[in-house]
């Protein structure tokens, strides 16, 4: 690689678990800047030692340090020199402070370099088998009001990411199971770590399994939610389409796979629980 632009911020994607998940690029990036702003010195200094890396002179920059570090890091920039920004893992400015610095920037004219790296929405998204057309990234859900949040935010059409602290994770479940406890969720859990994990099933189904184990969460916790149904009228769960669709002619005429395929197609991620409650309830449907 050749040397950084001077004048330049970069954005360098870091490790969220596995240290292979690091770059050759950013590496380099980081071999070479004469200034890395970070959140914790003493995990970047961590981060270096791993690289094999001299640690380069660093600076603060985090959500309290913010308002004092940002002009002196410009400042650095604007004398000529390249300059990192790293967050604790992932990619910097998703989610903490690093975006005040970049927002900066962008507004003083100072180029902006983003070198790629791993970022818990978008691996838990990606993996999660819910839909990834459209999304929304929604931070993290508020401590209050959040049967109310979680209400507003269940009437969107689009696949919702958030991030949860493990010990919220269960009340954030029963918060969404409130509104729609039919509702297809994704707990992940510990992305590219040793203890990686993703439960899935309705917001219920995931309440029950996490709320029945002895010891509680730990790491980091992504949770999607599937978007709610693009209809203008209320969507009615599936367990109550089943049993009206038993009543109609129709659904009598239909073969008991036909409706699973049917439903399934309405309620995606709900096929194995659409299958059993037909099975269960299927007197007089055809086989």
């Amino acid at each position: 690689m050749s040397a950084l632009k001077a004048g330049t911020l970069y954005l360098v994607g870091t490790p969220i678990g596995h240290r292979d998940d690091m770059t050759e690029r950013a590496r380099q990036v980081l071999a070479k800047a004469s200034l890395v702003a970070c959140e914790d010195t003493r995990t970047c200094r961590k981060l270096f030692a791993w690289l094999g890396l001299s640690a380069p002179e660093m600076i603060v920059y985090e959500d309290r340090s913010a308002e004092r570090a940002l002009p002196r890091v410009l400042e650095r920039i604007e004398g000529g020199e390249s300059v990192a920004l790293v967050s604790e893992a992932g990619m910097p400015a998703i989610q903490d402070p690093g975006y005040r610095l970049v927002a900066e920037a962008r507004r003083r004219g100072v180029e902006v370099v983003p070198v790629p790296g791993p970022s818990a929405l978008l691996l838990a998204l990606a993996a999660s088998g819910l839909p990834t057309d459209r999304f929304a990234f929604l931070g993290f859900a508020p401590r209050r009001g959040r049967e109310g949040w979680w209400r507003e935010t269940l009437a969107r059409t689009e696949t919702v990411v958030v991030y949860e602290s493990p010990r919220r994770v269960p009340e954030t479940l029963a918060a969404i199971a409130a509104v729609d406890a039919d509702r297809p969720v994704v707990l992940a859990r510990e992305l590219t770590k040793l203890h990686e994990e993703f439960v899935t099933g309705s917001a219920a189904e995931v309440g029950q399994e996490i709320g029945a184990r002895a010891d509680p969460l730990r790491g980091e916790c992504v949770i999607v939610v599937h978007g709610g149904s693009p209809s203008g009228g209320e969507a009615i769960p599936w367990r109550e389409a089943v049993t009206r669709l038993h009543a109609l002619e129709l659904g009598r005429s239909l073969s008991r796979r036909d409706l699973v395929e049917l439903l399934a197609a309405i309620y995606p991620g709900q096929r194995n629980a659409i299958y059993a409650a037909i099975q269960a309830t299927g007197e007089g449907v055809p086989r």
